[in-house]
């Protein structure tokens, strides 16, 4: 079994200055002076995969099957941020992690993330399985 070698307790740390790659922008909305929602959670979801992938087969992947963020406070672009995540369960082929991450003020996030290790060729044919079968489907709901 794989995750075996992944056992509860295991716990890493990351620290990175928010950039300004890290902010909001789009065409309605532009928060540039502050980490973004979406940042975070792609930070946490590569934190949690360099966390795993030494343990993890090379034909393997992690991929997240539920992700519950707090996101407690703005943190600004040239903050220096620390993030830290512990594995609470091993089941399975399930990970199930917590995280939180501090600024130069205390917490500012937290939240769990739970990942699936899968075999990166069977995570693939099942996706395309998917579309071919629901083709159509896809083609109607895509015109409507």
């Amino acid at each position: 079994m794989i995750t075996n070698k992944i056992r509860v307790g295991l716990t890493t740390t990351y620290a990175k200055e928010i950039t300004p790659a890290d902010s909001y922008i789009t065409k309605s909305v532009q928060i540039e002076n502050l980490m973004s929602t979406p940042s975070l959670l792609a930070t946490v979801i590569e934190i949690s995969w360099n966390m795993l992938k030494k343990f993890i087969p090379s034909d393997y992947i992690t991929v997240v099957t539920n992700f519950q963020s707090n996101h407690l406070h703005p943190t600004m672009v040239g903050e220096k941020v620390i993030f830290k995540m512990t594995v609470n369960s091993v089941e399975n082929n399930r990970v199930c992690m917590s995280f939180s991450a501090y600024d130069c003020k205390g917490e500012f996030c937290n939240g769990i993330l739970e990942k699936a290790i899968v075999k990166n060729e069977k995570l693939l044919e099942d996706a395309c399985s998917r579309v071919n079968v629901h083709r159509d489907w896809l083609t109607y709901k895509m015109d409507a």
